[in-house]
């Protein structure tokens, strides 16, 4: 990052931060551990239990990033920094809560499962969700990070936006022929003084 402008971070930032947090919410949503109670048919079960019934901190956080992301769009300044030091919070309470032992909300839906009893065999497998969970997370610190060191020097929505008033207007070649047809000189001033008196009095100017 040494020497590099800090603009060409904004763009690939804010995309980073819609996109990982996204990842972690739909990785939030899915399945973290699938339980087989007996062969998993006819009286048998399967159970899954997905990351927001181990911790339902883990889609409201990435909900936070995203709509961190967003914010850095429009904001600036030191906001746009405050904004940075949330998503770094918010990442990090999303790895530890990736971190949650799922084990107890297994168990307590393997209870309450009508399948379950006596002798009734039960295996589970952890699938990758916590793991992909917690790494987008983690990218999520770290474009917070470019967020707090950067984000005051990339441009914010209102600069994009001048009033017509504040902007010059050249001339094209079309306006020019119009000029000299109306028999007006096209390379004169609007507000010069002695050309207002002259046209005023008939009077040349002094």
């Amino acid at each position: 990052m040494a020497g590099s402008s800090p603009r060409r971070w904004f763009g690939p930032t804010v995309l980073g931060l819609v996109l990982a947090g996204g990842a972690a919410f739909v990785l939030g949503r899915r399945a973290w551990v699938t339980t087989t109670l007996g062969d998993g048919r006819g009286a048998g079960a399967v159970i899954e239990t997905s990351g927001t019934d181990v911790s339902a901190l883990v889609p409201g956080l990435a909900v936070v990033i995203v709509a961190a992301g967003l914010g850095v769009l429009a904001a600036g300044g030191w906001f746009r920094r405050l904004i940075g030091v949330l998503v770094v919070v918010a990442s990090i309470g999303g790895i530890v809560a990736t971190r949650t032992d799922p084990d107890g909300v297994v168990d307590a839906a393997v209870r309450e499962s009508v399948a379950f009893g006596q002798g009734v065999e039960v295996s589970s497998s952890t699938h990758a969700g916590p793991w992909l969970a917690a790494a987008a997370f983690a990218v999520a610190v770290l474009l917070g990070l470019l967020v707090v060191r950067y984000g005051a020097a990339w441009p914010t929505m209102g600069s994009r936006y001048e009033s017509p008033s504040a902007r010059v207007v050249e001339p094209d070649g079309s306006d020019l022929w119009k000029a000299m047809d109306a028999g007006l000189d096209p390379t004169a001033s609007d507000d010069d003084p002695g050309e207002d008196r002259e046209a005023d009095d008939g009077r040349p100017a002094r």
